[in-house]
Formats: structure tokens, sequence, C-alpha cells
């Protein structure tokens, strides 16, 4: 028999897999203009990463690693602004709560990422995947 701390486990694993299920299925009815923004710097997003000059925070946004890029500080602004509308968005729409759609997002934005991308912690420092 396993341990009920593998069951809770368990449960929650699936509980955030079917929330970001959710999301991912909500997100088209509550695109606005952000998304079109979004959708259009994805591929500068990917190349900045590729290159390691931005990478993803558990916050939800991006954030400069090379602090003199300033090409790169602009891209991060444009898609934080965004990325923000789409949080406060998302949590009006479905009643919850914006830290645990942030958390939804970065843990699944973590989950599809490419090898080799930047990823800062909570405490600060920067981790590879």
């Amino acid at each position: 028999m396993n341990p009920p701390i593998d069951l809770s486990l368990r449960i929650m694993k699936k509980s955030v897999f079917y929330l970001f299920i959710f999301f991912v299925n909500l997100l088209p009815a509550l695109w606005a203009d952000y998304s079109d923004r979004m959708k259009a710097r994805l591929s500068d997003v990917v190349a900045a990463k590729d290159a390691g000059a931005i990478g993803e925070g558990v916050d939800g946004f991006l954030h400069l690693r090379q602090t003199s890029n300033a090409a790169a500080k602009k891209l991060v602004d444009s898609e934080n602004a965004d990325r923000k509308q789409l949080f406060q968005d998302l949590s009006a729409k479905t009643g919850g709560d914006i830290s645990a759609i942030v958390r939804q997002f970065s843990q699944g934005i973590a989950t599809r990422a490419k090898p080799g991308h930047w990823f800062k912690k909570s405490s600060g420092s920067w981790v590879q995947k």
C-alpha cells in the first residue's frame, strides 16, 4: 500500500494538470488585443531565450539576464505588460486568485521550455534547463 503522502502528491499533480488544461482551453475565449501582440513577438522571445539574454521567472514574467541589452529590455517590458493583463483577465473571468494563475502559467512555461533556457528562482538565482 502506498503511504498517504504518495496519494496526496498524485492528487495534487492531477489537480495541477487539470487546472492547466482548463486554462489552456479557456485562453482563446479570454484573449484580447494583447494576445495578438504576444503571438507577434513570440519568435523574438524564443530567440532571446535561445541566446540567453532573457529567462523566465517563477513570478510568471520574463527577466533580463544581460542588463546591457536594450532590445531585450524592450522585449521583456512589452511582454510583461501583456502577461500582466492576461493574468488579470484570467483572474477576473475565472474568479481565480492571480497568484495561482501565475504559478500555473509559469509551471506550464517551464514544462514546455527548451533545453538551455534559463529560469530565475524565487531566491534570485538562475538555473538552466
